[in-house]
């Protein structure tokens, strides 16, 4: 039955996407998160629902070009990310090659994942959007973290009874829980714990962000509730570093912004709330970490293994890495907690790759603080959601892989695209720019509603 429908569907994208292409985006913003943790199988054979979703917008946007035949300007945010993605597939692809590995479906989807971040990433980089058009994107979006996010709060407290059994057999996380998992932790639709933490984090700096706007009563209240929904899912996650990069991300996007918005402090008495209700399990968690002023034995734990087993297997193969492929020398139960967005990189294509994500990042970061003086306001939003984006990959890079988790990976593609896009097809200023100052043009920006 589901699979007659995505076929029935399947040609309707692709022909919505090819007659407007922010209707392709906009499945994508909405059908990439809700649909990670469903697995290949579930819907359509071989791929993910997402996945699927994917090729589909594609294929609409390659018929839209077609039809169109309009050429693409590239900036300097195009060829950070293209050069990143390319070269973490690549290399990786070569090593393997080189060393004559098997490489089963899992790895080849391992090895080309940077791709699907370069493909989301274009699909939102071409969008020339009207303002009407990203406002109705971007809170299209922020809808869909707050049912990410109630579906967290609820798995976490299993009310109704019975209810978290239920949505695990539809939306199952991406791994069983293993002896380590003391505590039950929210996958929600992201399929990974750590995800759903930072998917909320991120979209709570959007709304905050979009709070710094002038705007109606309803739509404060519409931004306060999506603050309060997220805020409450950081809790609910049980992950401590979202949290920490969510209170530097805010303060990033309040410094960019010169403006401390009311909501803040709605914010603020919601987190107390939240963890007032959710005590028991927060509680239980912290004594699961051994978490005491000045110490956390979990975090104690993974510098110890990075130093012992990881950084001395990587340092054999500095340059490029193994492939995706963590060696055989570390012990099996560490396989898959690297715990470390650099390490990891690391592994699949050595110094080399961390320097591509480093280049990528700090294009991104530049680029987004370069839009805080723009006269487009739309421009300095998405700026301010991007630099504190890229903080937040930074910081909460140390202790998970973040730009591996489905869905999580995406609404970073789909940021960093919709600056891009922003950049390239920001309404120019009014003013002479011969005879305006850099002081003058500030000005007149923040003037601007």
């Amino acid at each position: 039955m589901l699979l007659a429908i995505a076929l029935l569907a399947a040609p309707l994208i692709i022909v919505l996407t090819a007659r407007r292409p922010v209707v392709g985006c906009a499945l994508l913003a909405i059908g990439v998160p809700l649909t990670t943790a469903l697995g290949r199988d579930t819907v359509i054979p071989v791929l993910r629902p997402n996945e699927a979703i994917l090729v589909l917008v594609l294929a609409g946007l390659a018929l839209h070009h077609l039809r169109v035949r309009r050429a693409f300007s590239y900036i300097g945010v195009d060829v950070a990310i293209s050069i990143f993605a390319v070269g973490c597939a690549l290399i990786p692809w070569l090593v393997l090659l080189l060393s004559r590995a098997d490489m089963d479906f899992d790895t080849w989807r391992a090895v080309l994942g940077p791709l699907q971040f370069l493909a989301i990433y274009l699909c939102f980089a071409q969008l020339e959007l009207s303002d009407r058009q990203l406002t109705w994107l971007l809170n299209l979006t922020l809808l869909v973290s707050v049912v990410v996010g109630a579906i967290a709060f609820i798995e976490l407290q299993d009310f109704p009874p019975g209810i978290r059994d239920s949505l695990l057999t539809v939306i199952p996380p991406n791994h069983a829980p293993t002896i380590y998992d003391v505590v039950y932790r929210p996958t929600s639709t992201l399929g990974v714990y750590g995800a759903v933490g930072a998917f909320a984090a991120l979209n709570f700096i959007l709304a905050l962000t979009l709070a710094n706007r002038p705007g109606s009563r309803l739509r404060d209240a519409w931004l306060s509730g999506v603050i309060v929904v997220n805020l409450a899912s950081v809790v609910a996650s049980l992950t401590w570093a979202p949290a920490a990069a969510l209170l530097l991300g805010a303060g990033v996007v309040m410094w960019y912004a010169r403006r401390v918005p009311r909501q803040i402090w709605i914010g603020a008495g919601a987190a107390l709330v939240a963890l007032v209700v959710l005590w028991p399990a927060v509680s239980s968690r912290i004594a699961d970490q051994q978490l005491s002023w000045g110490n956390i034995q979990t975090l104690d734990q993974r510098m110890t293994n990075w130093q012992i087993y990881f950084l001395p297997v990587l340092h054999e193969h500095i340059w490029f890495g193994t492939g995706t492929v963590i060696p055989g020398d570390l012990p099996a139960k560490l396989a898959d907690f690297v715990d470390n967005e650099f390490l990891r990189i690391g592994f699949r294509a050595g110094v080399i790759g961390v320097g591509l994500l480093i280049a990528m990042l700090s294009v991104v970061g530049l680029n987004a603080w370069s839009s805080r003086d723009s006269v487009d306001p739309w421009r300095r939003v998405l700026g301010a959601v991007a630099l504190a984006t890229v903080v937040t990959i930074v910081l909460t890079g140390f202790t998970a892989e973040y730009l591996n988790f489905g869905g999580l990976s995406q609404y970073i593609a789909m940021i960093f695209g919709l600056l891009a896009a922003r950049i390239r097809y920001s309404p120019q200023s009014p003013l002479p720019l011969a005879q305006v100052s850099r002081t003058e043009v500030f000005t007149y920006a923040m003037a601007r509603p």
